[in-house]
């Protein structure tokens, strides 16, 4: 008789299991936790269920929960912080699809990014004055399992599209140092293009001071223009 696959609910619990080992001893911040239990969890169990433990996306899954923790680690010098930014790119590229696949509300996802954009920035200024031999928390990701990512793992989940650009109202061509207003609850705020990824399909703004930071994907930025909660600073 052939064994009975594994129920959804127990792969989740031992994902879990696996996940909670993994955060307690990262020192990662509490939405981070909350985002891999409640969400990443959800896109693992749907990863195994269809396509099982050996496949390259289920694989990919679980390299993104590393490497998402070992971003988030206090870096030991430049060689350390040049490997994070260096890896950035390919794991927002992986996060983004992921919420993408999990349907996650624009809202949440922005929230998200917002927070590790303010978190990494942070950690690549202390990096850089870091002395090498300081002891940092220990995970399961070593700095060569993340400089070379394979491309485009998550490649083939589906994910909601988002509204169909304008001509009209066609986002501009930024280049770095430009300003842009992002308006949003009765407030703006008025931050600086710092980074574009090498394939321009991420964007990463912050304000002067590097205290407030956002990670946009090229679609998302587009709808923001789309919808008039993004926008050049008028001309003075």
């Amino acid at each position: 008789m052939a064994e009975k696959p594994p129920r959804a609910s127990d792969v989740l619990n031992k994902i879990q299991d696996e996940m909670a080992q993994q955060l307690k001893k990262s020192g990662a911040p509490e939405e981070v936790h909350v985002f891999l239990m409640r969400d990443w969890s959800r896109l693992l169990v749907g990863l195994y269920v269809a396509k099982g433990n050996q496949h390259s996306d289920w694989k990919a899954g679980w390299e993104t929960v590393h490497a998402l923790l070992w971003s988030l680690a206090p870096k030991r010098g430049m060689e350390e912080t040049t490997t994070l930014l260096r890896m950035l790119p390919t794991l927002l590229s992986r996060l983004h699809a992921g919420c993408a696949a999990l349907a996650m509300p624009l809202g949440d996802r922005d929230a998200l990014f917002e927070r590790l954009a303010m978190l990494h920035a942070a950690l690549a200024r202390e990096g850089l004055q870091a002395r090498p031999d300081e002891e940092g928390p220990i995970t399961r990701l070593r700095a060569e399992d993340v400089t070379s990512p394979e491309e485009s793992d998550l490649h083939d989940l589906s994910a909601p599209e988002l509204p169909t650009a304008d001509p009209r109202v066609a986002q501009p061509k930024l280049q770095l140092g430009d300003r842009v207003v992002f308006k949003g609850q009765g407030s703006s705020r008025e931050l600086l293009l710092t980074w574009i990824s090498p394939m321009g399909g991420m964007y990463l703004f912050a304000n002067e001071q590097g205290l407030d930071a956002m990670t946009l994907t090229r679609a998302r930025l587009d709808a923001k223009f789309q919808a008039g909660e993004a926008s050049l600073p008028p001309v003075l």
